[in-house]
C-alpha cells in the first residue's frame, strides 16, 4: 500500500521558501536584464528544468555575481533511533549548492539534517544579504533526542534552530538560535496548541531593510524578527486552522506596501482550500488574511511583474490524498485574477524565486516517493529518490 507520511519531529510541515533579494541571471550564467514591464505568465507558460541531481532541495536565492543558489536538506542520515514510523535518523547531509551552470556545485556541506521515513528536513530557508548567504536550520537544540551519542548530539545542538551565515569558504557560523527562542515561546504559550507545543521549526527568511531578518517558524506558527545583533523577537502568531490543526506558516515576502506576506501549508486534515496568505503590518503589528482558498502553500512571493505567486505542494490539501502533484498560482496584482502554472509538471514543488524577466523558479522532486509499507511496493518506474531533486523555471 502506498501512502504519504510526513515527519513530526522538528517539523510541523514540509516547506521552505526564500524571498527574492536581488535580480540576477538565469542558470545559463548570462546576465539577465529585467524587463521594464514583464508580462503576466499564461497557463501554458513553459516549464524548463534548469538543474538536476539535487539532494531534497528547498529554497532558492540569487547571490553575488548573478549566481543562483539552492538549499538542500540532504539525504538519509545514518544514525537512527526508534522503530517504524517513529524511526528518526540524524546527521549532517545538508548543503547549499550553486546551480548557475545547471549542475550542483556545493559551496557549503555538512549541514545538519534529520530524516523520518521519506522526508528529510534540515537547511530550510535561504537568502542573500550583506554579501553572504544565510540559511535556517530546522528544529531546536531542545529537540535533539537524549539517546543520541554525545559526539553527534553536541554538534546537532549547535546547529538545530540556528540562523546560519555561510562564509566565503563554506563555513557556517550561527547568527542566532531562533529555534531555542521559539521553543521557549511555545512552552510559555502551550495553551495555543496543547497537543503540539512546545515545538520549533524555523523554515523561511528574508532580509529586513536596515539589517536583520524576518522569518517564519512552521512548528511554533510564528512570525519572528532577528535584529542586527542576533536578538530574536516573536512578532505574531498564526491561528490554528478550522479543523484545529496548526497553521504551519511556510513562506514570506515583503510587499510593495511594506507589509510582510506569509503563506501557510496547514497541518494534517486540511482541505484543498484551507490555506491562506496572511498580511502583517510592521507599523501597526496587525495580522490579517489577505487571500484565501489555497492548498498546502509551500512557497510564495512577489514577481518582477508585481504579481504574487503561490507554490502549492499539492492540490488536494494537507496531507495529500495521493502523490503530491503541485502547481504555482499567479495572482494578477491589478485584477486579482488567478492563473494556474505548471499543472501536471511539478512533483511536490517547494519554494519560490522571482526571475528578473518575469519568469519564476521553484524546486521539485523535493521528497521521496512512494512511501511504502513494504520494500517491494517501492520498486516502480515512478520512484523519486532523495537525490532526484530539480529546479525548474516557469516562463
Amino acid at each position: 500500500m502506498r501512502r504519504l507520511k510526513t515527519s513530526r519531529i522538528l517539523s510541523a510541515g514540509v516547506a521552505a521558501a526564500a524571498a527574492l533579494v536581488g535580480l540576477g541571471a538565469g542558470p545559463s550564467g548570462l546576465t539577465a536584464q529585467a524587463a521594464t514591464h514583464p508580462a503576466h505568465l499564461s497557463s501554458n507558460a513553459p516549464v524548463t528544468v534548469v538543474a538536476t541531481g539535487l539532494n531534497s532541495p528547498r529554497a532558492l536565492a540569487w547571490g553575488k555575481g548573478h549566481h543562483l543558489y539552492v538549499s538542500e536538506v540532504g539525504v538519509t542520515p545514518q544514525v537512527c533511533t526508534g522503530t517504524g514510523f517513529d524511526t528518526r535518523c540524524f546527521g549532517f547531509t545538508g548543503s547549499i549548492a550553486d546551480i548557475t551552470s545547471g549542475q550542483p556545485v556545493r559551496v557549503a556541506t555538512g549541514l545538519a539534517s534529520n530524516f523520518n521515513e521519506e522526508e528529510v528536513v534540515g537547511a530550510n530557508g535561504l537568502t542573500y544579504a550583506d554579501g553572504h548567504l544565510y540559511t535556517l536550520e530546522t528544529g531546536s537544540p531542545e529537540q535533539v533526542p537524549a539517546e543520541l551519542p554525545a559526539d553527534l548530539a553536541t554538534p546537532l545542538k549547535q546547529s538545530y534552530g540556528a540562523l546560519l551565515k555561510i562564509g566565503s569558504h563554506g563555513q557556517a557560523s550561527s547568527v542566532a538560535n531562533v529555534g531555542t527562542v521559539d521553543y521557549q515561546w511555545t512552552t510559555a504559550h502551550k495553551d495555543l496548541a496543547p497537543n503540539d507545543y512546545p515545538a520549533s521549526n524555523p523554515i523561511a527568511l528574508m532580509p529586513k531593510k536596515g539589517g536583520g531578518f524576518y522569518l517564519v517558524d512552521a512548528a511554533a506558527n510564528t512570525l519572528d524578527s532577528v535584529d542586527r545583533h542576533g536578538n530574536v523577537q516573536v512578532l505574531a502568531w498564526f491561528p490554528n486552522t478550522p479543523v484545529g490543526s496548526n497553521a504551519v506558516p511556510s513562506c514570506l515576502d515583503r510587499g510593495p506596501d511594506g507589509s510582510i506576506y506569509v503563506g501557510q501549508i496547514t497541518g494534517h486534515g486540511n482541505s484543498a482550500t484551507a490555506a491562506n496568505i496572511y498580511k502583517y503590518s510592521p507599523r501597526t503589528g496587525q495580522l490579517s488574511v489577505w487571500q484565501s482558498g489555497f492548498s498546502a502553500v509551500s512557497g510564495c512571493g512577489f514577481g518582477a511583474n508585481g504579481d504574487f505567486y503561490v507554490t502549492e505542494l499539492d492540490t488536494t490539501g494537507f496531507l495529500p490524498t495521493g502523490a503530491p502533484d503541485g502547481v504555482v498560482i499567479q495572482i494578477n496584482h491589478r485584477t486579482n485574477e488567478r492563473t494556474v502554472l505548471g499543472e501536471g509538471k511539478l512533483f511536490a514543488p517547494m519554494g519560490f524565486l522571482a526571475g528578473p524577466d518575469g519568469s519564476v523558479y521553484v524546486t521539485t522532486n523535493t521528497m521521496m516517493w512512494p512511501a511504502c509499507d513494504d520494500a517491494p511496493a517501492c520498486n516502480t518506474a515512478n520512484e523519486v529518490h532523495a537525490t532526484d531533486g530539480q529546479v525548474v523555471k516557469i516562463g
